[in-house]
């Protein structure tokens, strides 16, 4: 019989975290204000920390932290407080995603269990060894993930793995959006996402906009419902199932929670798998439309319908047009699921929602009149959704969809109390003061002694029908009596009084039976002090230059870059452009994919065997398999999310010659970071269009062939160029890599020719420009201006003048802009 998976459910406020409890869930996740990835969330203050583990561990249930942001320098002691505070609440586990937070955490409380958050960007065994080596105990891994990527990772590594099934699913890997930060200096890595995925977006397709019908958010994904792959998730020895949803309510929380501890229980064969009405209950609380994801593999022609971008709820019919009844304007449709009164409708409009109809059903009735309560499927029936609501227009085969039911609403809130059933034994002797010990369903274990001793009985001796009389008494304890049993050693009494107190006593124990988290001395100021270069001379200096292609790359070296960075399409390509480079003595570095999924190592291995001048890391999984000596020296890229000393430190003692700072730092913040000593390790980046999504999605497959994946799509990024028009009429270039995986660059370039001259002040030797589309002339003009500014015989003012005057959108600062 196959290890019983954890079910792990979300908790934004204390109502959803009562309606986990109560829909059977195993464990909660929440979070605290300032360091969790959903800052919209009402969230948990530390100062109610300990009552709500108190109420968890009460009904055997573990409580999770999420620590899991990206982390400046400056905030490092404040996340020291919080660390503390979820020691000392006996926090189950804190999810961490920064590295420096992981080093924070295991030196000041070393037994306090760590996860490795999703954010991390865990694809692979190397990644999940290298959180492990970081202290972490479970590993949450990517979403992106299929049951064979999963297969291949549990046979490759023994740390504990966890895996979601249901919920939204972000269009790009977590950890490595980049868009909301770029856009409105909102980092969805500090737990402020703008959803810009949501948005509609129109195709363009080499240079001329393509007509997509009705399908307009592109970039908008449906939502996870692997209910129905439990078992075989269960099976591959996944340890936790997670449910995401801190932004959602109590019902979506306890329906959804509800489902999966059926779907669980039946893979254990421990009861029936769930029924289809519950599956639906689940997914009338909130769905964009739901599939496995990519669980089931990559499906290119499923993930996104275009269509959607917010919850619409289930499929209950199709629109026939409009019609007046009495001065009402009704919907008129075709019926395929129960609708009632009270419901809420949703007939789906065109491109980007436009003459989308809904409301509440106010009345329903028969094409001939007759009004009812409810419609059944196959009838035709006219819809009125009150006296504010104007139809319209309302064109026929439009889908009709149920975004809300009051009666499964309430069906997924009328939970019976959570209680744990225990099992009781009374142990002792004649004479002696017995102890009574419980062991509660979820592996909760205590005993208290009773404060009397067992007597001599020659009537009517203690028995578990009298004892079991005597306990049943637990009112609003979160437990129900299952097992009770006698254990003394000949016929005895003893007063219920005492039966009665050493109950509560034991009630008492159970659910207090967790201890805090001792912790150390060690500081955030201490582990600072401590962040140091590593024992070794700093990187060659030199502007470096990330190219798509060999033009461009012939173009940097022309203009005299101090070396180049290729990042092509193709392996084959990548290859003849590095021999052709290095044989005429350039500086080459090879670019792999930002992820790396099983199987891809060899994509590294190609890469290695070109014998570059240097390779760009980054993955976590590369990192780990780093070597104090390794032959070719490694450039740690803005992917590994580096944000404070401690994340710099570690990444450098890694074996890497250099790191780039992560883009989520504004100009004060990076400043503080380079000034530190670590600043001659860091290499800058000072021009690039910023990589806004990264998505194993592939838009172009999605838009321009039939495939669900590379092997049967025909590869149209060979052919055709493609970009995506944003509601401001911004062009943003779409391009494919290695990996098939797709990214949105931004349309407009982000430029820190402002800062050169305080960043050579502070010991940086190292800058990198960062290419998508650029021309040899364009490349030429880019290496030649920022050569300039970084020797001195240019000003940032004219440099920035040269540029904004190219035509196009100019270039911004972007990201290190400082937010006030």
């Amino acid at each position: 019989m196959p290890t019983r998976p954890e079910l792990l459910a979300p908790a934004g406020d204390r109502a959803a975290m009562e309606a986990a409890v109560r829909g059977g869930a195993d464990a909660v996740y929440f979070g605290l204000p300032g360091f969790n990835a959903r800052a919209r969330a009402t969230n948990f203050e530390p100062a109610e920390l300990r009552d709500t583990l108190s109420y968890l561990h009460a009904h055997g249930v573990k409580g999770y932290v999420a620590l899991n942001t990206l982390v400046f320098d400056d905030e490092l002691a404040r996340l020291e407080t919080a660390v503390r505070a979820c020691a000392d609440a006996a926090v189950d586990a804190v999810i961490v995603q920064d590295l420096g937070v992981a080093a924070l955490v295991h030196a000041v409380a070393p037994s306090l269990p760590m996860h490795a958050s999703t954010q991390m960007t865990c694809t692979d065994a190397a990644s999940a060894e290298l959180a492990r080596s970081m202290g972490a105990s479970r590993v949450i891994l990517a979403r992106e993930l299929s049951l064979d990527d999963i297969a291949a990772i549990r046979a490759a590594t023994d740390v504990e793995l966890e895996v979601f099934v249901h919920g939204a699913l972000c269009i790009s890997y977590s950890g490595q959006c980049l868009t909301s930060e770029a856009i409105g200096g909102r980092s969805a890595n500090r737990g402020a996402c703008a959803q810009a995925c949501r948005l509609p977006y129109e195709l363009v397709v080499d240079g001329e906009l393509r007509d997509m019908g009705d399908r307009a958010y592109l970039l908008s994904p449906e939502d996870l419902e692997a209910s129905a792959l439990v078992p075989e998730l269960t099976r591959l020895g996944v340890a936790s199932l997670k449910i995401e949803g801190r932004l959602k309510g109590p019902a979506y929380v306890a329906a959804t929670a509800r489902l999966y501890r059926t779907a669980i229980d039946a893979a254990v064969a421990a009861g029936a798998p769930p029924s289809e009405d519950l599956r639906e209950t689940a997914l009338s609380t909130f769905t964009r439309g739901s599939g496995p994801g990519f669980l089931a593999g990559v499906d290119h022609q499923r993930l996104v319908d275009g269509r959607t971008c917010d919850h619409r709820g289930l499929e209950v019919g199709v629109a026939i047009g409009a019609l007046a009844v009495r001065g009402r304007e009704h919907v008129r449709l075709q019926v395929t699921r129960v609708i009632e009164r009270g419901d809420g409708l949703l007939v789906e409009g065109g491109f980007a929602g436009e003459g989308e109809v809904g409301g509440r059903v106010w009345g329903l009735a028969t094409p001939d009149g007759l009004e009812i309560d409810r419609a059944e499927p196959g009838q035709q029936v006219l819809a009125w959704l009150g006296p504010e609501r104007t139809v319209g227009v309302v064109h026929e085969g439009r889908r009709v969809f149920l975004t809300s039911s009051p009666r499964a609403q309430r069906a997924a809130l009328e939970l019976a109390p959570a209680r744990q059933a225990l099992d009781v034994r009374l142990v002792g002797k004649v004479g002696t003061a017995p102890r009574l010990e419980g062991v509660a369903e979820r592996g909760a274990r205590a005993g208290v002694q009773l404060d009397a001793t067992l007597l001599p009985a020659d009537r009517s001796p203690l028995d578990a029908s009298m004892l079991r009389d005597k306990l049943d008494r637990l009112g609003d304890a979160p437990f129900v009596l299952r097992d009770v049993v006698v254990d003394v050693d000949a016929p005895a009494r003893v007063a219920p009084s005492a039966l009665n107190r050493a109950r509560r006593a034991l009630v008492e124990a159970l659910s207090t039976g967790h201890a805090a988290h001792p912790t150390t001395t060690a500081s955030a100021a201490q582990l600072q002090g401590a962040a140091v270069p590593p024992d070794r001379a700093p990187p060659r200096p030199g502007l470096f230059v990330l190219c798509r292609n060999l033009e461009q790359a012939r173009a940097a070296l022309a203009a005299r870059a101090d070396g180049v960075i290729l990042d092509f399409l193709d392996l084959v390509g990548t290859g003849q452009a590095a021999r052709e480079l290095l044989a005429a003595r350039a500086h080459v570095t090879l670019a792999p994919p930002r992820v790396r999924k099983p199987g891809e190592e060899k994509i590294d291995r190609f890469l290695r065997a070109q014998q570059p001048s240097a390779l760009l890391v980054r993955s976590l999984g590369a990192l780990f398999e780093l070597g104090p000596r390794d032959p070719v020296d490694a450039i740690g890229d803005f992917s590994l999310n580096v944000t404070n000393r401690l994340t710099a430190s570690e990444v450098l003692r890694r074996g890497l010659s250099a790191f780039t700072p992560s883009f989520d730092l504004d100009e004060s913040q990076l400043l503080a970071l380079v000034r530190s000593p670590l600043g001659p390790w860091a290499e800058l980046v000072v021009h690039h269009p910023m990589a806004l999504f990264y998505m194993e999605h592939c838009v172009i497959a999605a838009t321009l062939s039939d495939g669900r994946d590379h092997r049967t799509c025909g590869r149209p990024c060979d052919r055709h160029r493609l970009s995506l028009r944003d509601r401001a009429g911004m062009e943003h270039p779409l391009e494919a890599d290695v990996g098939c995986r797709n990214t949105v660059f931004h349309a407009a370039p982000q430029s820190a020719a402002g800062l050169v001259p305080q960043l050579v002040d502070a010991g940086v030797r190292r800058f990198r420009i960062e290419l998508v589309r650029e021309r040899a002339e364009d490349v030429a003009r880019l290496v030649g201006a920022y050569r300039a500014l970084i020797e001195g015989t240019r000003t940032p003012a004219a440099v920035l003048k040269e540029l904004r005057s190219e035509g196009g959108y100019g270039v911004v600062r972007g990201s290190l802009r400082v937010i006030a």
